[in-house]
């Protein structure tokens, strides 16, 4: 029987971002940047002291972190602001998107990961779940992306960072606790009919 997936740990993997969000609300953009770079640094140096994995996800999002928070930290003014929650996002997504075509998909690889095993080849139901959701997954950051070029359009730019943040925490929340009962939800599906073990053939 499969197991709670995935589990709270899941949060990890987004904690740059979410660092990032949060204090976007509350602090200048440079400081939720630079508080954001250093917990970066931090969690690598944590990683490879306790010879943890660096999963993909946690790359994706790190990576993001760096690279658009460098730019805006080492800039006169942080320009990319307006556009790094677009941009992020949509990068985000397609990493989602080749992701869930890997071997494991980006998903089922997390959730391998947090429990300690490998679900077999043969469960080829869990393997097209596991690809379903991080497509789900890449769907919510495209929806994401289009919300904020609407916010940025509709809105002056700190209103807009002050909505992105909030949506983008809120929102992430909620698809991380719904990942938390990825065990539920697989089994309601089940009985809606999808993600049916194939019938055992002879022979």
């Amino acid at each position: 029987m499969m197991r709670r997936l995935p589990s709270p740990h899941f949060f990890m993997e987004f904690a740059s971002l979410i660092i990032f969000w949060l204090l976007a609300m509350f602090c200048s953009a440079k400081t939720a940047i630079a508080v954001t770079l250093v917990f970066v640094a931090a969690d690598t140096i944590r990683r490879l002291l306790s010879k943890a994995s660096f999963p993909r996800l946690w790359v994706i999002c790190s990576v993001l972190a760096v690279v658009f928070g460098g730019i805006d930290l080492l800039a006169p003014t942080p320009f990319m602001i307006r556009y790094e929650g677009c941009i992020t996002n949509l990068v985000t997504c397609a990493s989602f998107i080749w992701g869930a075509y890997g071997s494991p998909s980006l998903i089922q690889e997390m959730v391998e990961e947090r429990q300690g095993f490998t679900f077999p080849p043969e469960r080829q139901e869990l393997q097209s779940f596991f690809r379903i959701f991080t497509l789900a997954w890449a769907a919510y950051f495209a929806a994401k992306a289009i919300l904020y070029v609407w916010l940025g359009t509709h809105y002056p730019l700190p209103k807009t960072i002050a909505l992105r943040s909030a949506f983008g925490t809120l929102s992430l929340a909620v698809m991380v606790l719904v990942s938390m009962q990825g065990r539920r939800v697989f089994f309601l599906c089940q009985r809606a009919g999808f993600f049916l073990p194939r019938p055992a053939t002879d022979s």
